[in-house]
């Protein structure tokens, strides 16, 4: 369906913003000066836009899942089923994954909530996620047909 389409990317492409330009709620220590502090006017626009905000990405956060899980079980115009569409809800999963992760992280009361590796690979290395994430929407809207994208 067009519709799932056109939301796999804008939300692949929101959830990239979020994991490469967002504040990682998991540190403790970060607060939002950084970005003030940084100079960079790209960031502070982000920051203006509520990237930052932890409901915000709760909200992007399952809206990521649901648009995944609707790219696989829908086809969009004579494609193949589910691998069809399998980088963009392939991204789609692992950003919502990366970003639920982080805002539970950053909500629970206690520290070590999440186990090592899951916290290396979907929390410290969110920036690689998110690129993906750009690539596979990009990817995605300029080759709609291609299998797996």
């Amino acid at each position: 369906m067009a519709q799932f389409y056109f939301l796999s990317i804008l939300l692949n492409i929101i959830a990239g913003l979020i994991l490469v330009y967002g504040v990682n709620l998991a540190d403790r220590d970060d607060s939002l000066s950084e970005i003030e502090d940084d100079g960079s006017s790209f960031k502070k626009s982000i920051n203006d836009f509520g990237i930052n905000s932890a409901s915000f990405r709760l909200i992007v956060g399952v809206l990521c899942v649901f648009t995944a899980i609707m790219k696989i079980l829908s086809v969009f115009r004579n494609d193949i089923p589910v691998v069809g569409d399998l980088i963009p809800a392939l991204a789609g999963f692992l950003a919502a994954a990366s970003i639920l992760l982080e805002y539970f992280v950053a909500s629970a009361s206690e520290d070590g909530v999440v186990s090592d590796q899951a916290q290396k690979f979907f929390i410290d290395s969110r920036k690689y996620i998110g690129y993906f994430c750009f690539v596979a929407a990009v990817l995605h809207f300029i080759f709609p047909q291609v299998i797996l994208l």
